[in-house]
């Protein structure tokens, strides 16, 4: 026998990319018995995977490495094995272990008496226990969850983990018995399989269970089928495909079902001979016409796709079968904004669009067309837009100012209206100077010139024609400013008067050519000081007037801001195109003020007002947010006088709209939401839940109400309820957020 000890830390003298690499306190070579003994502070490595251990036999034959005491070896992705004794092939990752434990992503843990690797990378576990709550040390102290099973394999190929004769335990209480259980893999990213299930109590479809199936097509695209079963209706299919290319992304979402128009019980709903719903149709003596049983559905599409540097081009697409489609089968996502322009909540968009954008030059051109979801919409009284053109271009000329180049072009149709189509070009040059005092001197010039071509539909009072304008229009302004500004030890303090005067001609006057885009324009606080605020082009503003008013800012030293807006706009004649509504009429506009009070993360609020005369508010609009000790939230307010309404009969000209969290505990949250009209005293949306979390889980319930009826469709009410594991999956409401 030959033996020979090296000390102290000495390593192995091969250093191949197939060969274990070995440090220790001590190191014996046996070449009689082919092995290799490395005793005291033992380290391992083998490409980026790395083998700690009291003390290690490696035999050199069968490159079998034997690890004894404190075991413990790091992959490369990070995860981390200890043992009491295991044994493992050269690469130390394929072998048998004794009293084993692994810290997996996702801070998951898994603990075993035994454990056995094979060459696919495949775990097989006896008598374990899995987790992925912290663990404390603490005797007594149980995590907040843990399986137990009498044998678990975690499979590489399918990157799940399955469990035989399970128990699942809640603080160490068993609560359910599994004789088989799966969940995928936490270090998975992505396979396909069943997600966790939604269900929810509802008085109108009554109970739901959706059941999800998420299909990975491939690397970049993915399928989620989503069968959605009710007890009150016939059962609903959602499809939601999402696709990511080289130059984009796309995502489709869609459902179908197979049912007639039903009300907020879910009962079928009648119509009279007028097409009018029938709210109580046992009681009604008429004559009743159901509502057809046929396939209804909903689509909602959005891609964006890169052209190059500066070109990207997309699409929306939003279509539903009937009216009240997303609200009986409560699509959640039916007025989120997609593509490049947006509507009111209660129409859809069909959109195109093409991008440019570099420094100094934007462009888009879109075409587009509404579906209103209104009782009282025609629409074939939505102007199809085919197309709408904008392009800017900025040219610097430094210290001689900015000139900037614009034209755009709309051409809009209606099947049951008028048709209209502009061009327009303009341009503007703008400059700023400062005076030694300070004052802030901004000039500015501007001309344009459009072109109507447009037809007027037949009315009951004039016949159908067609015409063509030309109209020219040209402005010169000024806006001064003089910032004053006073610093001291805890406070600055800025007060700056500012005053624009402008005077524009136009060769046609308002109200003869379309108003396409400014027919709900108003002048707010934001563009009181603009010497030209319309962002619109139908409507101008003619002959002279003065915009004048004030600005304060107060800051202080911990961190408290107040600021304020203060101003009025005079004009030198009335033009009649512009209603009380817009600010605009007569010779002199409403008091216009804001203000607002910020303190960093922990609270903020703003308020602008519109006062007439008499001192009267005519319009408010209020946001407060709030996150302070164990509370946050947001609030929202606004009210809006009979006076200065844009519609004839509005249905909510006062309304809040309220959320709120308090932290009853580290672990326990009520929150609650309100989405009120303050004029027919309905909530939109209430909804209160209480929420219990940790580290590793969660459980939640909750109640929300809807009480805004449309044609038959409102009021109901819905308990939300859910809970989750880490790693494991959840169970949620989808109605909840």
């Amino acid at each position: 026998m030959m033996a020979m000890a090296l000390t102290p830390a000495v390593v192995a003298q091969d250093f191949a990319s197939d060969r274990v690499y070995l440090e220790a306190d001590v190191l014996i070579d046996s070449q009689d018995e082919g092995v290799m003994i490395a005793e005291g502070n033992v380290i391992a490595r083998y490409e980026g995977r790395q083998l700690t251990a009291d003390r290690v036999i490696y035999n050199l034959e069968t490159q079998k490495v034997h690890a004894i005491g404190n075991v413990r070896i790091m992959d490369p992705d990070g995860t981390v094995r200890t043992a009491e004794e295991l044994e493992v092939d050269g690469s130390l990752s394929d072998g048998v272990a004794a009293n084993f434990a692994a810290q997996l992503p996702q801070d998951a843990v898994v603990v075993a008496r035994t454990a056995a690797r094979d060459e696919s990378g495949s775990n097989s576990l006896e008598y374990v226990i899995y987790t992925a709550c912290p663990i404390c040390e603490a005797e007594g102290s149980d995590p907040t969850w843990t399986l137990r099973a009498r044998r678990a394999v975690q499979n590489a190929e399918t990157q799940m983990i399955t469990y035989e004769g399970a128990v699942f335990e809640l603080r160490g209480i068993p609560v359910l018995y599994l004789p088989y259980f799966a969940h995928p893999d936490p270090s998975t990213e992505r396979r396909s399989g069943l997600l966790t299930p939604t269900p929810e109590l509802s008085s109108k479809l009554g109970f739901v269970y959706e059941q999800p199936y998420y299909w990975a097509i491939s690397e970049s695209s993915d399928l989620t089928i989503t069968p959605k079963l009710y007890t009150n209706v016939n059962s609903a299919l959602n499809l939601d495909y999402r696709r990511r290319f080289y130059s984009g992304d796309l995502s489709i979402s869609t459902s179908m079902a197979y049912d007639y128009e039903f009300d907020s019980n879910g009962d079928r709903q009648f119509t009279n001979r007028n097409g009018r719903i029938v709210d109580d149709p046992a009681n009604f003596t008429g004559e009743l016409f159901p509502s057809e049983e046929k396939f209804r559905g909903h689509m909602f599409a959005e891609g964006e796709f890169e052209i190059s540097d500066v070109w990207d081009w997309g699409f929306a697409i939003e279509e539903v079968s009937d009216d009240l489609y997303p609200r009986r089968y409560d699509i959640s996502d039916w007025n989120t904004p997609r593509g490049l322009v947006d509507t009111n909540p209660l129409r859809l968009l069909n959109q195109i669009y093409l991008v440019g954008q570099t420094d100094n030059f934007y462009t888009d051109v879109i075409s587009y067309n509404a579906q209103g979801l209104s009782a009282t919409d025609d629409d074939g009284m939505f102007a199809r837009v085919t197309p709408s053109v904008y392009a800017n271009q900025i040219v610097d000329w430094g210290d001689y100012g900015i000139t900037s180049l614009e034209g755009t072009l709309a051409v809009l149709d209606r099947s049951g209206g008028d048709d209209t189509r502009r061009i327009t070009t303009s341009a503007d040059w703008q400059n700023s100077f400062i005076s030694p005092g300070g004052v802030v001197l901004e000039p500015m010039v501007r001309v344009r010139a459009d072109y109507y071509d447009y037809s007027i539909a037949e009315t009951t009072t004039s016949a159908a024609y067609e015409d063509s304008q030309g109209r020219t229009y040209g402005l010169a302004a000024a806006t001064l400013r003089y910032p004053l500004i006073r610093r001291g030890e805890d406070l600055s303090i800025t007060f700056e008067p500012i005053m624009t005067v402008a005077y524009s001609e136009a060769s046609v006057d308002n109200g003869i050519l379309p108003n396409e885009d400014s027919a709900k324009y108003e002048l707010d606080h934001t563009t009181m000081f603009e010497a030209d605020p319309f962002t619109q082009q139908d409507l101008l503003e003619t002959g002279g007037r003065i915009a004048a008013g004030f600005r304060t800012t107060f800051s202080f030293d911990n961190g408290l801001t107040l600021r304020s807006t203060f101003g009025r706009r005079w004009s030198d004649e009335t033009d009649p195109a512009f209603s009380y509504a817009s600010n605009l009429a007569g010779t002199q506009s409403d008091y216009l003020v804001g203000g607002s009070v910020d303190f960093g993360n922990a609270f903020s609020f703003a308020t602008n007002m519109r006062v007439d005369d008499d001192f009267e508010v005519q319009r408010t609009e209020s946001r407060m947010t709030l996150n302070w000790w164990r509370m946050s939230g947001a609030a929202s307010y606004f009210n809006i006088g009979e006076d200065v309404s844009f519609d004839e009969t509005p249905t909510q000209r006062q309304a809040i709209a309220l959320s709120a969290s308090f932290e009853v505990s580290d672990d326990l949250d009520l929150m609650y939401r309100i989405s009120r009209n303050l004029e027919t005293n309905l909530n939109q949306i209430q909804a209160v839940a209480l929420r219990w979390s940790d580290e590793c889980s969660f459980f939640q319930i909750g109640w929300q109400q809807r009480q805004i009826t449309d044609r038959g469709i409102g009021d109901s009410n819905s308990i939300t309820f859910g809970f989750g594991f880490n790693t494991l999956g959840q169970v949620t409401s989808g109605n909840f957020d």
